[in-house]
């Protein structure tokens, strides 16, 4: 009996708590439980195979209150995206402190592998990154993303070179490709997922951005 007192009274706290949530953090919650569940059918079935269908029976909601929030499943995909870029924010800000251009590209590389890692995104990235070659809209959301990456790490490198800190051996469009293209690739294979030990990890990383970017010995004074 004790038991079913303590049962009842913990689902009593559970439906004050949702009468106590505003309309604003209910919708977040129902918006965070939508986009929870399309993750899962993306990675399951593939953006082609999961149907809007699938991801309300995910969720546990009927199509109309799911389409009261997103209208197509590129619409869930913006969204996911928009979650991705606030912790990117977060993951490359040490780009601002950052005493010199490598130490910045390194600590914002590690802090972003670790957490995509933990979250273990690799399979969705995955798999929208596919779609994005064969979808218009996806695509204009993913590059979009990777454009707003790209912007904070651009001016960096440009005025590390511009002081004469590094120089790399190609201009610096081609050189912000190639570390987007080395970004993803790491994103997708998930390293530390397979094995790789983060400090490793680091070491081989930064190894790699010295080679690419070739900082001088002497850092002249900013």
């Amino acid at each position: 009996m004790e038991e079913l007192s303590n049962s009842s009274n913990e689902l009593a706290v559970a439906d004050d708590t949702l009468e106590t949530l505003s309309r604003a953090e209910r919708r977040d919650q129902q918006i965070q439980r939508i986009l929870d569940a399309a993750k899962a059918c993306f990675v399951r079935s593939g953006f082609q195979g999961a149907s809007m269908q699938q991801i309300c029976a995910e969720v546990g909601m009927s199509p109309g209150a799911l389409y009261r929030y997103f209208p197509s499943k590129e619409a869930i995909v913006e969204a996911i995206c928009e979650a991705d870029r606030q912790d990117d924010m977060t993951c490359f800000g040490a780009l601002r402190d950052a005493t010199s251009a490598v130490d910045g590209l390194i600590a914002g590389a590690m802090a972003h592998i670790a957490h995509t890692s933990m979250k273990g995104s690799a399979p969705l990235f995955a798999e929208m990154r596919s779609e994005s070659m064969r979808n218009e809209a996806i695509r204009a959301t993913v590059d979009g993303h990777k454009g707003e990456v790209a912007a904070m790490i651009e001016p960096l490198l440009a005025a590390a070179i511009e002081r004469g800190e590094v120089n790399p051996p190609v201009e610096l469009p081609i050189l912000m490709a190639v570390l987007m293209s080395i970004g993803e690739g790491m994103a997708i294979n998930d390293l530390p997922a397979r094995g790789v030990p983060l400090d490793k990890l680091e070491i081989a990383l930064r190894a790699m951005m010295e080679g690419m970017l070739r900082p001088a010995k002497n850092t002249p004074a900013e």
